[in-house]
């Protein structure tokens, strides 16, 4: 102990104390992740469970906790303006409280990425990942009227959404030298099990999106043996090799599409959602700046949502959207809502990007491809953001450990032959 420099009483209670604290807040990180992607499999006690762990996680270290929502406050502007939209709201109560529970979310989610390192992070939504694929295969069941698998999850979007994200947790895991044996073993599983878990789930969207995200990752990790100027060059033609790409889908887009239609077995619509497209398209005419209100459209009882929940047969008159991030946001919250929304999620990509030239390692490579597959669903499913949603609390993370990443180095805070906490040695 003397070694350590631990032999006084009172420094060895403050190592203790500093370790329990480490301790606690990573089981109540853990814990509010896990409740957030068991969502649809424990109801609104998914919600409860987050909000009682993320106010303890808040609650341990007060000042802590204030310190770093001041630090990162800009990202409290988006939910700010959704509670703000209650000024013009049709829904007002509504807004108010679907604004409030998007603030705390976000509050949690600060607080999560300000205790634990991403690496951890990484860690927690590898496991938590796992369990549920791991409790898919084994207790799943399948849609009655397509035959698609939905696991235990709400619907074949939300299962092919946790599938993807833990492929992309899974490649990180194989390439963490650090991580335990067998949680390598168990990401090589993992990632031979996504093509066919996918594949059941009848995702075409999810599969389209996966393999850019996966290659990206793939090609983070292995620039790690490259030089500077390699990484430079190779970056540059990727970029030119994807900027050929796009112009050659836009060149034959007619055509792509309706062979992609015809081996997915989607309609011209593609299921409805151009229709949905047009439809929303009138309301943001009307409302372009400001919008409807925040969660102020589909609401039971307004005639507009009641005509679209007969028309596509949603009985539950709830869960259902424009299926795009920028159509459903504007509706609600206008165009400078979604501007708002565009600088968080675009920004975080991009310094995600950043962060993964300038330091390759699995944790960026994490990042840097989950972003990229929540940019490209963006366009085809409401993404982020809002209240108790998984994918909003880890884009506000990726956002701040890119953040922390390309801070001045500073004294860690560190116990004597323990853990850092916040951002590991390595992503620095």
């Amino acid at each position: 102990m003397s070694a350590l420099g631990l032999s006084h009483p009172h420094v060895a209670a403050s190592v203790g104390r500093r370790r329990l604290q480490i301790g606690v807040a990573a089981s109540l990180s853990f814990t509010a992740l896990a409740a957030l992607i068991f969502d649809s499999f424990f109801g609104s006690l998914s919600a409860l469970l987050f909000l009682v762990s993320g106010c303890l996680l808040l609650a341990i270290r007060p000042a802590a906790s204030l310190q770093a929502i001041l630090r990162f406050w800009y990202l409290l502007i988006l939910p700010g303006f959704c509670l703000l939209s209650i000024l013009w709201s049709q829904f007002p109560g509504l807004s108010f409280r679907y604004g409030l529970q998007f603030t705390i979310t976000v509050v949690i989610a600060i607080a999560i990425a300000t205790r634990i390192s991403p690496t951890t992070f990484i860690r927690f939504l590898f496991s938590i990942y796992g369990i549920g694929i791991v409790g898919s295969i084994l207790f799943g069941r399948i849609r009655d009227d397509i035959g698609a698998w939905i696991g235990i999850f709400g619907s074949k979007n939300a299962f092919a959404a946790v599938i993807c994200a833990f492929t992309l947790a899974s490649i990180a895991m194989l390439f963490d030298r650090t991580a335990p044996r067998l949680m390598r073993f168990a990401a090589l599983a993992g990632i031979a099990a996504a093509g066919p878990l996918l594949i059941s789930a009848q995702s075409t969207g999810a599969i389209l999106f996966i393999l850019p995200a996966a290659g990206l990752a793939l090609a983070i990790l292995l620039s790690r043996r490259l030089t500077h100027w390699q990484k430079l060059f190779l970056g540059g033609l990727v970029a030119c090799l994807g900027l050929a790409g796009v112009i050659l889908v836009l060149q034959y887009s007619d055509y792509l599409l309706q062979n992609l239609l015809d081996a997915s077995g989607k309609d011209v619509t593609l299921t409805g959602r151009t229709e949905l497209w047009h439809f929303a398209a009138q309301f943001i005419r009307e409302h372009p700046w400001l919008g409807l209100g925040y969660r102020a459209f589909w609401v039971q009882g307004y005639p507009p949502a009641e005509l679209l929940w007969a028309v596509f047969g949603i009985n539950a008159r709830a869960g259902f959207n424009f299926h795009n991030t920028y159509v459903n946001n504007a509706v609600e919250i206008g165009m400078i809502g979604v501007g708002l929304q565009i600088l968080l999620l675009y920004g975080a990509l991009a310094r995600a990007y950043l962060w993964a030239f300038k330091a390759p390692a699995p944790e960026t490579a994490f990042f840097a491809s989950f972003l990229t597959y929540v940019v490209c669903s963006s366009f085809i499913e409401v993404a982020v953001f809002f209240q108790f949603s998984i994918t909003s609390i880890i884009v506000i993370c990726a956002f701040i450990y890119t953040v922390r990443a390309g801070a001045p180095v500073r004294k860690p805070e560190s116990i004597p032959g323990g853990t850092m906490l916040g951002v590991s040695s390595r992503s620095r």
